[in-house]
């Protein structure tokens, strides 16, 4: 089985762009979650919200790119097919290393900590409120599925 990786990247792509637009919804919806601010603000001073924000989304969406070559690579490494039903396993891994991440990061993002532009989100968020690990989560396997689901209509149907 062969992988073609710039049909990986473009459903990398869209599922990261998909995934974004959940975390907007939930954000509108009171919930205290925001990657893009997150990446934005590690490159970007926080008092400028526009340039935050067009760094961070666009590099969300490029992450995601790479996390859909990654996601492929390895599959086809492994001889799976990548369909949704193992997008959804990898993006609960996927989820996990991301929420161990954002933990970890308050020890390098010059932006977060006491009396800084973000708070400290803790493992998988947990800081940030009660159901954002869950939030974490459901949207990685989410991100996973559709970027499979993307991947497989384009190579396999």
């Amino acid at each position: 089985m062969e992988a073609n990786l710039y049909i990986a990247a473009f459903a990398g792509f869209i599922g990261a762009f998909i995934l974004t637009l959940l975390i907007y919804l939930l954000k509108l919806g009171g919930q205290n979650l925001d990657i893009p601010y997150l990446i934005g603000t590690r490159f970007v001073d926080p008092q400028n919200t526009q340039k935050v924000y067009t760094v961070g989304i666009i590099l969300h969406l490029l992450i995601g790119a790479g996390w859909g070559v990654l996601y492929v690579f390895l599959l086809t490494a492994m001889v799976v097919t990548p369909n949704w039903p193992a997008g959804i396993l990898w993006g609960l891994g996927h989820g996990i290393f991301v929420g161990s991440v954002m933990g970890i990061m308050a020890d390098t993002h010059p932006e977060i900590g006491e009396d800084k532009a973000i708070p400290d989100p803790g493992i998988m968020g947990q800081k940030w409120g009660s159901l954002i690990p869950y939030y974490v989560l459901g949207l990685h396997i989410i991100y996973g599925a559709s970027t499979l689901a993307i991947y497989y209509q384009f190579v396999f149907a």
